[in-house]
């Protein structure tokens, strides 16, 4: 798996591109969300990569990304410089970006911040804040959220939450072991630091000022982030669309990948056109 450091930070990416090599291409850049990595989006590629350059990248701390360590003062500051510094030192001028969960509100935050970077903006269950009944969900009856984790663990964590239906990606047996090992690999340190930073954070205030096209993936039934919530998000921002993804539950990306991908090449497509 490459490696490249942006913003003093060894990041990990994986570029799958088998696109017409005669003919102009563009890329595609999947961010996962909190405690995901690359791999979580690996079904998506044979999906995508014959239309689009696709790039996932872990984000710091996940994956093979760098651990910045137990002390570290994670803010969505950092977060939004560790994205605009990889693409500068990837060279890429433009990408369409699809973002996750808070990889999609981070994403809201570049749109507004580097618009000229962005092609299109894609935003799959995405929150605009982690409000207190979301955090109560995940604090899992323990005093909050980072104590939680601290008593579990990530991957421990990640069970606990599947095992409450708070909608965590399972399925069969050996599909839900996997989930739980890959979320075991980040150091709950970088959850918790994570779980701190991250409530702060309301992008509500910027929809209005996004001025890039914009697709949003609402799954019609997650527990997190209620459908009324992204219709509203679409009506906040200036000519967005919206796919409702009759999924499961809030991991739409996992369950319904052909749905989610099928609305991507859409939109994409009709940009070009």
């Amino acid at each position: 798996m490459p490696k490249i450091v942006a913003n003093h930070c060894e990041m990990s990416y994986e570029l799958d591109d088998f696109t017409t090599p005669w003919l102009p291409s563009e890329t595609l850049w999947i961010q996962h969300g909190f405690g995901r990595n690359l791999r979580f989006w690996r079904h998506w590629v044979p999906l995508l990569a014959g239309h689009l350059r696709v790039l996932r990248r872990d984000m710091r701390g996940h994956g093979q990304s760098a651990d910045p360590g137990p002390n570290h003062e994670w803010s969505a500051e950092e977060l939004l410089l560790d994205m605009k510094s990889f693409l500068d030192a990837l060279g890429l001028d433009q990408v369409h970006y699809l973002g996750e969960s808070i990889g999609g509100t981070l994403g809201i935050a570049f749109a507004v911040r580097w618009p000229e970077r962005l092609k299109s903006l894609t935003l799959l269950a995405t929150p605009t804040s982690i409000p207190p009944r979301v955090q109560k969900l995940f604090a899992l009856g323990y005093e909050d959220w980072p104590t939680a984790l601290g008593k579990l663990g990530s991957g421990g964590w990640a069970k606990a939450l599947m095992e409450s239906g708070g909608g965590l990606t399972g399925g069969d047996s050996a599909r839900t072991q996997w989930v739980i090992d890959e979320w075991a690999r980040i150091p709950t340190h970088v959850l918790q630091g994570l779980c701190r930073a991250v409530p702060s954070v309301d992008v509500a205030p910027l929809l209005t000022q996004i001025k890039v096209p914009t697709l949003i993936l609402a799954p019609a039934n997650s527990v997190y982030e209620p459908l009324k919530a992204q219709v509203a998000m679409r009506d906040a921002i200036p000519g967005a669309r919206i796919a409702v993804i009759n999924g499961k539950g809030h991991e739409i990306y996992a369950d319904r990948a052909e749905d989610c991908a099928s609305a991507v090449l859409e939109f994409t497509e009709a940009l070009r056109a």
